[in-house]
């Protein structure tokens, strides 16, 4: 379990660096709020059922590429991936590193659009603050449960994601992790190109773990992280997984909504 506090040292990974601020946030009281969970409730992995789904993701800033874009109308750029055609919206909560804001989770939300809290979770009231803000899902990673950075273990985070109404995409980004994740009770897997240790991105390793996939599991595999084109999507629509979330590539582009539609193979 995660107890220390203090200064993070410099040999520390970036996904430890990054769950151990996290739970500083949490500390701090950063995901309290007022809100209250809205009656209506959604799938986001039933809303994933287009042949080339995308969960849009609303990220201003990567702590690889700095800045992607300066977020001056947040509903306006929610309407821009509406309009794209995004299946789902991830939207960051992470301040620092990403620019999120909690707020733009609920605005989010309230479009009728499914959503995706996407942050380093690392305890139950991250959990909670993600279904007052209407999210219909939450990512959480095995990464920081196999290093203990969370309060609670993979087992118990995932019920009470559940019990909250919510459902769990959980991430993985090495091959020795797929099994875990395979035997847990998320609803969806995630295999992330990045690897969040050295921040290293290869489609080409995302690759390897999925064609390790049975064929059945892949129906709900979602690939993360360095997807910019129709051609990155082709070779996981091969061996049947469709479903991509896309931050770094939508938020870059000129128009976001024409983004998607090019992931999509609808315009060129």
């Amino acid at each position: 379990m995660v107890t220390s506090r203090g200064s993070i040292p410099e040999n520390q990974s970036y996904l430890e660096k990054a769950c151990l601020e996290a739970l500083r946030r949490v500390r701090s009281g950063y995901y309290l709020t007022t809100w209250e969970r809205p009656t209506s409730e959604r799938s986001l992995l039933r809303s994933l059922r287009s042949a080339v789904s995308v969960i849009a993701e609303m990220k201003p800033k990567s702590p690889s590429a700095g800045t992607l874009r300066n977020v001056y109308d947040p509903r306006q750029l929610v309407s821009r991936l509406i309009d794209g055609g995004a299946d789902a919206i991830s939207v960051l909560t992470e301040d620092v590193d990403f620019g999120g804001r909690p707020e733009y989770l609920r605005l989010a939300s309230e479009t009728g659009v499914p959503t995706m809290m996407k942050d380093f979770v690392v305890s139950r009231e991250q959990l909670e603050f993600a279904s007052r803000a209407g999210a219909s899902a939450v990512l959480l990673i095995v990464g920081a449960f196999k290093r203990r950075l969370c309060e609670l273990d993979l087992h118990r985070m995932i019920r009470e994601a559940h019990d909250l109404g919510l459902e769990v995409l959980l991430e993985i980004y090495r091959p020795e992790d797929l099994e875990i994740a395979l035997n847990s009770d998320a609803d969806m897997i995630g295999i992330n190109s990045r690897d969040l240790d050295t921040l290293d991105l290869s489609l080409a390793r995302a690759k390897s773990i999925a064609d390790l996939v049975s064929e059945r599991e892949r129906r709900k595999t979602v690939i993360e992280s360095g997807i910019s084109s129709r051609s990155d999507v082709e070779p996981f629509i091969e061996i049947g997984i469709n479903k991509f979330l896309v931050g770094t590539a939508i938020m870059s582009a000129s128009d976001p909504s024409v983004a998607i539609k090019r992931i999509k193979g609808e315009v060129t």
